[in-house]
């Protein structure tokens, strides 16, 4: 089953734990994004690297979470079934945001074992360019979409148009 799904600690008290775990190992500043209905939907943040301010975000995905949860329950008898309802979908939220602020807890376990540091570890969520607000990773999937609509083989840069 997925981590953390029973737990009945609340969005707000987790996003309050992660942004003591960022701002505890030198975020220079911490912002909480909300979506519509006024409910946190990421966590903004700026790093100094090489002394320029470098902006961050971690997305909350929850909408993966009740997919992941809705699988598990379906894989059992129905009295487990997972409905979508507005529990349900609360609980996703809950769920999301632990595993969330695990995997920051994590992070920051190996920048203080000295293994990596916060550059490092969160890069992909880095905004190097705040006008088009694409991630790192966004941008490296684009570019991988690109070449393979292009016909570029990722492992060896060989274009299978040329024959290659």
């Amino acid at each position: 089953m997925i981590k953390n799904y029973t737990t009945e600690v609340s969005e707000e008290k987790t996003v309050g734990e992660i942004v003591g775990l960022l701002s505890g190992k030198g975020a220079r500043s911490v912002r909480i994004d909300y979506d519509e209905q006024n409910r946190p939907s990421a966590v903004s943040f700026i790093l100094l690297i090489e002394s320029l301010p470098i902006p961050f975000k971690l997305p909350c995905n929850f909408e993966g979470v009740m997919k992941a949860i809705s699988r598990e329950f379906a894989r059992h008898s129905t009295r487990y079934r997972w409905e979508r309802k507005p529990s349900s979908i609360e609980q996703s939220r809950r769920v999301a945001w632990r595993i969330i602020k695990d995997w920051v807890a994590a992070q920051m376990a190996l920048i203080e074992a000295e293994q990596a540091n916060m550059a490092q570890v969160f890069l992909p969520y880095a905004i190097p360019n705040e006008k088009t607000q694409l991630s790192v990773y966004d941008q490296f999937m684009q570019q991988i979409l690109n070449q393979k609509q292009l016909g570029y083989s990722v492992a060896n840069g060989d274009s299978k148009s040329e024959g290659t």
